[in-house]
């Protein structure tokens, strides 16, 4: 059965660079670019998934921190966050 689950990320400069952040699984990236920036959080956080999945540790990874799988894919819509002034924020639907 496939599930899904929402994830956000957060770019904001730092250091001459763009720091990467997913606060849903704690994983953070970096890059050059805004662009690269994000592709790198994506990358990371779509091992971190995989390598969870591949070890039996992605359930009780993600009820650890709370997140509640979806039995169906959300509708694209209209969400509220609360974004840091100096970030950029992004959102993806990942398989679980």
């Amino acid at each position: 059965m496939r599930r899904y689950i929402v994830v956000t990320y957060l770019i904001r400069p730092e250091d001459g660079q763009y720091a990467s952040y997913c606060p849903e699984l704690g994983t953070a990236s970096c890059g050059d670019t805004i662009e690269e920036a994000l592709n790198n959080i994506k990358d990371a956080v779509a091992l971190h998934i995989e390598t969870l999945r591949d070890t039996g540790a992605l359930d009780r990874f993600l009820a650890d921190r709370g997140i509640k799988p979806l039995l169906r894919r959300p509708r694209q819509g209209k969400q509220s966050v609360s974004v840091p002034k100096d970030a950029l924020v992004a959102a993806q639907v990942l398989s679980a």
